[in-house]
């Protein structure tokens, strides 16, 4: 779990980056850089859990390989971890009833999470969203790249 204040910093160094290769503004076309703490800080779990948990299946959950994968390796895997699909796949859908978003991008360890939001966006806003994944960057010895995110300096 991040802090706020790491969350924020993570944020600004991910704008950073992304920054030599896209605009980011209030333009039509410009880019945007949202946290979903806008939406989740405010949200109410057991409204959540009836509205949007009733649309996700805990045997589709478990076949997924995000989650499969962890399970076969005996390792340890928290509750709050298991929720991260629903809450990614409700990110999904408050993207596209915000700003209309129609295309979820992540890492292949994230295409269970990308699949689930395409469906949870059909079931409760009868979205026909897209969904994108890449491989993961990984490090020399094939390991996965550590997941909180720091800008190269300079």
């Amino acid at each position: 779990m991040l802090t706020d204040e790491q969350i924020n910093a993570n944020m600004a160094g991910i704008k950073k980056v992304f920054s030599k290769y896209v605009k980011f503004g209030n333009d039509r076309t410009d880019a945007l850089m949202l946290n979903n703490a806008d939406w989740l800080d405010t949200l109410h779990y057991i409204s959540m859990l009836r509205d949007v948990g009733r649309h996700f299946s805990v045997n589709r959950m478990l076949s997924m390989d995000s989650v499969k994968l962890r399970l076969e390796r005996d390792q340890p895997f928290s509750f709050l971890e298991f929720n991260y699909m629903i809450l990614q796949s409700y990110d999904f859908v408050e993207l596209f009833k915000r700003q209309d978003c129609i295309l979820q991008m992540g890492g292949s360890d994230q295409w269970g999470n990308i699949v689930m939001g395409v469906d949870l966006g059909r079931r409760m806003q009868s979205a026909d969203c897209l969904p994108s994944r890449s491989p993961l960057i990984a490090t020399s010895s094939g390991a996965k790249m550590a997941s909180r995110w720091r800008a190269p300096s300079g």
